[in-house]
């Protein structure tokens, strides 16, 4: 099982693991961080790398919700710096769960990362075009 970070904007990071915990059960390797408008770029710095100094960062796969987001930057650069994992935006509940439920023993990180942006794009579903071509094909 992979060491997974949550990362996002506001409370929304606690928000995705709670959900999460509604449909897996209890979760035990999601840390969360949640940027908030008081909260300076050092001491949120300060907090990530604390997370991931608590973790085998070559097992550990970030989540974030915003490409070019203020916690997407923070772990841009800690990359840029030298740190070693995997880094993904565009958090999604389709994305966490199929994240929280896949045997990533047997899986390359490149095929894990896959499977989760299929997932994340899979997730996203004009549901009114499937009711409009469920009734057009009822008719």
């Amino acid at each position: 099982m992979k060491d997974i970070i949550l990362a996002t904007h506001g409370n929304l990071s606690y928000e995705f693991k709670k959900t999460a915990e509604l449909i897996v059960g209890p979760i035990k390797n999601v840390n969360c961080f949640g940027m908030t408008k008081d909260k300076s770029s050092i001491k949120a710095k300060e907090e990530i790398e604390a997370m991931i100094n608590s973790v085998d960062e070559s097992n550990l796969i970030v989540l974030t919700d915003l490409f070019g987001g203020s916690a997407t930057n923070i772990f841009m650069e800690l990359l840029l710096q030298g740190h070693h994992f995997t880094l993904l935006s565009g958090l999604n509940l389709p994305m966490l769960l199929t994240l929280l439920t896949t045997d990533s023993a047997d899986l390359s990180t490149s095929d894990l990362v896959n499977q989760l942006k299929n997932a994340g794009i899979a997730g996203i579903v004009d549901v009114g075009e499937k009711v409009r071509e469920g009734v057009e094909n009822n008719a």
